[in-house]
């Protein structure tokens, strides 16, 4: 049996993606125990992520020299070319020569007819490099941006008409960067300076984040469940972005808390332990087996205060009106404030979901509301950038809501906010997160209370 090549089996999962329509997360997940070494394990997801965020710069580039259309090759040679292209352009640590003759070899493995094209078209990309000649800032100001930085057109559209080219292009290129892996805390079990000592003497390199008390950036490490420390529950991975919004929520100890879109649990335990572990935390959500992450999440860290419950969250059953100290709506939304964190979401979503989703966050919202009791707090929070999810729903809330008022979120939030455009949205209880002017996820959050009759 012949070993598995990193290459090979990037090609081969950049196929199905094309081909299937397939989760490339899910086929990396259950595809890289298949490599020995973990250095092959790493090139392999480089290359997926790598050639799925810049699939329309890569295709660019290679139709310069390609006297057919990309999409009049078969799905496995352009899996190569892109793959090979992928190297010479945006990996310093491949020589492009080994770049090309790997990418000839697969082809020879896969589609012996289409090697010399192959070993032609990566030759022409090497010599050519990044001078390239692209469409006019001037002239075509949203081609240029998608092509250059790979997103589609209609997502660069819509931000070019918000923000103008020079946001825009800080935008695309911060989806483009990789994106940092945050963990978390866990407070019940130890503090963020004696979690930084463990990690360190388990040889991950770390650091503080900026933005919440509990936030550490890692790198350098291997499989986390292999730590001893993940093991024994010190932590878990939450984006520092995500991390803002149990802060936001202020819950107490003894609190009554709904979690109404849950899974897969980094919230509902955020909340736990800033509660001490003391209260109780009804975290639902639609499916079973999403139950599951969040019952194995708390055990492992140590929670007994989350009670996870199947329902539909525009239902809630079992929840009384006015019954809940706190609430939170973390909605089912877009994600096009996480595109650097999956690098196929930006090739899936499509524009009409930012008209029919609006309609599920408002319901609820709405039904959410309703748990909420006298003088009891309301967050609604997404992990999209767009204003019909964000803003607009919020909108149409308060005009229908008349018991519900804004808070503001400077006394809750646990970072100082530096842009006036901020913290005149802070002190209107809504804030819009952006990756590249806050260095996070995308996210928004929006903070009521209930009036006291």
């Amino acid at each position: 049996m012949s070993k598995v090549n990193p290459r090979e089996l990037a090609a081969t999962i950049l196929t199905r993606v094309e081909q299937e329509k397939a989760f490339s997360n899910l086929l990396l997940q259950k595809n890289l125990g298949r490599l020995e070494e973990l250095r092959d394990r790493q090139l392999a997801t480089i290359l997926v992520n790598g050639v799925l965020k810049n699939r329309l710069t890569l295709d660019y580039a290679l139709r310069q020299h390609l006297d057919k259309a990309m999409s009049s090759l078969p799905h496995n040679v352009r899996s190569i070319l892109r793959l090979g292209a992928f190297q010479i352009l945006y990996l310093d640590k491949i020589p492009p020569a080994a770049a090309i003759n790997e990418s000839v070899e697969l082809a020879n493995r896969l589609h012996a007819k289409y090697s010399g094209l192959v070993n032609a078209v990566l030759r022409k990309v090497y010599a050519t490099g990044w001078e390239i000649i692209w469409p006019s800032t001037e002239k075509e100001p949203v081609r240029y941006l998608s092509i250059r930085y790979s997103h589609p057109d209609w997502m660069v559209k819509r931000w070019y008409k918000r923000w103008g080219l020079v946001e825009t292009e800080k935008l695309c290129k911060a989806n483009n960067e990789p994106a940092p892996t945050f963990i978390r805390t866990n407070t019940l079990r130890t503090s963020r300076e004696a979690l930084m000592e463990r990690l360190t003497s388990e040889g991950v390199k770390v650091k503080s984040g900026n933005l919440s008390p509990e936030s550490l950036v890692i790198s350098d490490f291997g499989a986390l469940e292999a730590l001893e420390s993940f093991k024994e529950g010190l932590f878990t991975v939450q984006d520092e972005s995500s991390q803002l919004i149990a802060h936001l929520l202020e819950p107490q100890p003894g609190h009554k808390v709904l979690d109404a879109c849950s899974a897969p649990g980094g919230k509902s335990t955020h909340l736990a332990q800033l509660m001490d572990n003391r209260g109780e935390i009804y975290s639902f959500d639609l499916y079973p087996h999403k139950l599951q992450l969040i019952d194995e999440l708390a055990a492992r860290l140590g929670i007994t205060i989350i009670s996870s419950r199947l329902g539909d969250a525009r239902e809630l059953p079992g929840i009384p009106d006015k019954s809940m100290d706190r609430v939170l709506v973390d909605a089912p939304c877009s994600g096009l404030g996480v595109i650097r964190r999956k690098a196929d979401l930006r090739w899936q979503k499509d524009e009409k979901d930012l008209t029919e989703l609006p309609l599920l966050q408002l319901e609820i919202l709405n039904r959410a509301a309703a748990c909420v009791s006298a003088g009891g707090i309301l967050v609604y929070s997404t992990c999209t950038i767009e204003p019909e999810e964000n803003f607009e729903v919020v909108k149409l809330f308060k005009s229908t809501q008349p018991d519900f008022e804004p808070v503001s979120l400077q006394g809750s939030l646990p970072f100082s906010l530096q842009d006036e455009r901020d913290i005149r949205q802070a002190e209107k209880g809504i804030l819009q997160i952006l990756p590249h002017r806050h260095g996070t996820d995308g996210f928004f959050f929006s903070k009521f209370r209930r009036r006291e009759v």
